[in-house]
């Protein structure tokens, strides 16, 4: 990690610090019992829409888990792109439970991929993160046969997705969109990892002190995006809610251009309702970050800030 980038932190006693450390902030399916609920409510949506929409499934690495799942907009040609990462705390989840966010998209003129990849202990977060620069890199690859448009990528994910779209935006000597046409969607992110470590998820996803540290976020990180949308639910736990208020401070601290949307009741895991519904106004916020015109460069797009 590059010690001379500037570090944006709470101080050590603050409320903020430690919500950000408390153990039930993280294992939110014990306070949401209607989770199991939700999510399979999702899984047949997205199995439903599977069984009416073209999509194909595309290997883009070795490992049995890292394939995506491709959703083509229905005006194809040159069509924005949402690349999609789901949660799980890095250690379990599935792409296929998500399908149903591409329904409206491709509606909208959108085309989505749903990015699979291998979950821990098998492997680390630092693995992880790379597999979804792989998984970009090869729609990358393969831009014109898909057919999107290479000015309108935007990477989103949910929970541990939403630190692995974050993290993307990191790695300009791989992904040489990074800048002015990329953009970030963040959903309930978990961007800090250091928090973690005093949690029983520290054991599940292998996680030391030096992984924590070079995947947080944007602690001694470039972030190359044009925009960066920053949602969470107001229902959220203190820690998710600070997770999210934190990343969205620091990018601004950085001049980066940012967005902060806390919504109204909801909670870690029924946040995809307002996000994939017309009729909330998310929805098209979401869709305007989507599909709008490349920005301009970051202002930190030529490296960090100085301490």
């Amino acid at each position: 990690m590059n010690m001379m980038a500037e570090s944006f932190a709470y101080p050590a006693g603050s409320d903020a610090a430690r919500d950000l450390r408390n153990e039930s902030d993280y294992n939110v399916q014990r306070r949401h019992p209607e989770r199991t609920e939700i999510y399979a409510g999702y899984a047949r949506r997205s199995e439903a829409l599977r069984a009416d929409v073209p999509w194909q499934s595309l290997r883009y690495a070795k490992p049995e888990r890292c394939t995506l799942d491709w959703f083509p907009a229905q005006e194809a040609k040159d069509a924005p792109l949402l690349v999609f990462m789901h949660g799980g705390f890095w250690r379990g989840g599935d792409k296929r439970v998500f399908s149903f966010i591409a329904e409206n998209l491709r509606t909208a003129g959108v085309s989505s991929a749903f990015v699979g990849y291998e979950l821990a202990p098998n492997v680390t977060v630092t693995t992880i993160s790379a597999q979804i620069r792989a998984a970009v890199t090869f729609l990358l690859r393969n831009q014109r046969a898909l057919g999107f448009d290479p000015e309108r990528v935007t990477l989103s994910g949910h929970s541990a997705g939403a630190h692995l779209a974050a993290m993307t935006s990191a790695y300009p000597q791989e992904l040489p969109i990074l800048g002015r046409h990329l953009r970030v969607i963040g959903l309930s992110g978990v961007y800090q990892l250091a928090p973690l470590l005093a949690t029983s998820l520290k054991g599940e996803i292998q996680l030391t002190s030096d992984v924590a540290e070079e995947q947080s976020l944007p602690e001694g990180r470039w972030l190359h995006a044009s925009r960066y949308l920053v949602v969470a639910g107001g229902g959220e736990t203190p820690g998710f809610l600070a997770q999210s208020t934190h990343f969205h401070d620091a990018l601004q601290h950085r001049g980066l251009n940012t967005t902060l949307i806390l919504e109204p009741g909801r909670t870690h895991f029924d946040i995809f309702v307002p996000l994939t519904e017309p009729a909330y106004a998310l929805h098209q916020q979401v869709l305007d970050v989507i599909k709008g015109p490349a920005g301009a460069a970051p202002s930190n797009a030529a490296g960090p800030v100085a301490a």
